[in-house]
């Protein structure tokens, strides 16, 4: 068979495919498994462009294949909008749990970072461990000044998350940690270590440093020491997958209102301009009527003539008389 015929074929079975219900099925679907995987771009520069991006997406692609149906527009959103929190989900539970180590956690220069302290390399180990199990959290503090280790104060700060928004926050205080690359004047670089004994928890930890007057320095957060069961932390991802879809699909559901509205202004300009005007048409005036001979010039046309010969009456315009035949001269 040559490849000519085969994409006839293959097309012809695509337009007959195309005709069932399970054609919308399967792009909305594909939609679904699209949207989760744009959502880690939003956690940075591009946050904006996903919000918009989304719903875009959602709106455009069953419009450029032929829907035009405001209620399939309206519903289209819900199968997309599950599929894509249970996948975005999976896919952020994945993540953290297939991560071997934990990331180090550092300062960075902001609202929260004082220019004489910084913080680098916060971690936590073991990073994966069944609890319940001691845990150990480090970090170390450089300054621009010469100071001793005692002479600033270091917390790892742990948040204890228990369902979907509960949670608890502990400060553990970290002390000096003799060692390679440890030293007590603290512009080369100071190690401080805290252990802490933890439970089966979904547990967000990050680091701070306190130089005992009015100046503070604190690190970014992150997930850890991984110690609950994988469902806990799908049913938490869940949840942080289902608040970031709230304001894309709310910028789907503003976009099919513009649409919708446009569409019926055009429908409704059309009409108006395509109407003929109901103009009444004038009705005939009725025709007056003739006059006619009252009975007065009827009795003297009738009674015009005298026949001479046998007197009868006779009309002006005969010819003889109707009664003896006698014949008129002019």
């Amino acid at each position: 068979m040559s490849p000519e015929k085969i994409s006839v074929q293959v097309w012809n079975l695509f337009l007959r495919f195309r005709k069932t219900p399970w054609f919308r099925i399967t792009y909305l679907v594909l939609l679904g498994l699209i949207v989760p995987n744009l959502l880690p771009f939003a956690a940075g520069g591009l946050g904006c462009l996903v919000i918009i991006l989304v719903p875009l997406l959602v709106f455009l692609v069953p419009y450029y294949l032929g829907e035009r149906s405001v209620r399939h527009f309206a519903l289209n959103a819900l199968p997309v909008l599950v599929i894509a929190i249970l996948l975005g989900g999976a896919l952020s539970t994945n993540l953290y749990l297939s991560q071997a180590d934990a990331i180090p956690l550092a300062s960075t220069p902001g609202a929260f970072t004082s220019p004489t302290m910084a913080l680098a390399n916060g971690t936590v180990a073991p990073y994966h461990a069944d609890a319940p199990g001691e845990f150990t959290f480090r970090v170390k503090l450089k300054t621009t000044v010469d100071r001793m280790p005692g002479n600033f104060s270091v917390f790892m700060n742990l948040t204890t998350i228990s369902g979907l928004a509960a949670y608890e926050t502990s400060d553990y205080r970290m002390t000096f940690s003799a060692g390679p690359g440890s030293f007590t004047n603290t512009t080369l670089g100071t190690w401080y270590e805290t252990r802490v004994n933890l439970t089966r928890q979904i547990y967000g930890y990050g680091f701070s440093v306190w130089d005992k007057d009015t100046n503070w320095t604190l690190t970014n957060l992150d997930f850890g020491p991984l110690t609950a069961p994988g469902a806990n932390f799908y049913g938490l991802f869940v949840y942080f997958t289902a608040f970031s879809m709230i304001l894309p699909f709310t910028f789907y559901y503003v976009i099919l209102f513009m649409w919708w509205y446009t569409v019926r202004a055009r429908a409704t300009r059309t009409r108006m301009l395509g109407a003929e005007p109901q103009i009444p048409k004038e009705t005939p005036k009725p025709k007056a009527a003739e006059a006619g001979p009252t009975k007065s010039e009827k009795a003297s046309k009738a009674t015009a003539f005298t026949c001479t010969n046998c007197g009868a009456d006779v009309d002006e315009s005969a010819e003889k008389c109707p009664k003896c035949g006698a014949v008129f001269e002019e």
